[in-house]
């Protein structure tokens, strides 16, 4: 990203160059003084026209409405599945089930920036993507020795119901 000081300025154009090289236009609809909550979002779900104002915003968005739970409780006797690591240290210090800090590996489910990309930066349909997370989901399951506790491969019950609005 540019550095906010200009090394050539021209007032009339509304136009600045920076260091970068790269012009920086203030009346341009990209620039960096149109991120202001009064202005419209930019992004929407390709699956349900849900606006966003930002990247992670709509990322957040689709692993919590319409991909099933990235990560889950790593110790044997837990079904607990989520989709945040913050909500998986909730759960480790409300629970009490084991080490609050397990490695990446051993509670992932599936990498979930890369199946991000796949929809959003490929534009892979969004069903296309959920059928491929829900097979990696149930070989994830066979791997944790968790297939009984992963029956509904979506995770809780609550999040099948939400993905069906």
């Amino acid at each position: 990203m540019p550095k906010h000081t200009s090394s050539n300025r021209d007032p009339e154009s509304k136009t600045f160059t920076f260091t970068a090289g790269k012009p920086y236009n203030r009346s341009s609809p990209h620039s960096h003084h149109d991120c202001s909550a009064s202005q419209p979002p930019s992004l929407h779900c390709p699956k349900c026209e849900k606006p966003c104002r930002r990247r992670q915003e709509l990322g957040r968005h689709l692993l919590k409405f319409h991909l099933p739970c990235s990560v889950h409780c790593p110790y044997a006797s837990c079904p607990w599945r989520g989709d945040r690591k913050e909500d998986l240290k909730k759960h480790l210090i409300n629970q009490g089930c084991g080490p609050l800090n397990p490695k990446r590996e051993q509670y992932e489910i599936y990498e979930k920036n890369a199946i991000l990309y796949w929809i959003l930066d490929r534009g892979e349909p969004v069903e296309t993507v959920e059928k491929y997370v829900v097979g990696v989901v149930e070989e994830r399951a066979m791997e944790v020795g968790k297939v009984k506790e992963w029956d509904e491969p979506w995770g809780y019950e609550w999040k099948t119901t939400r993905r069906l609005r």
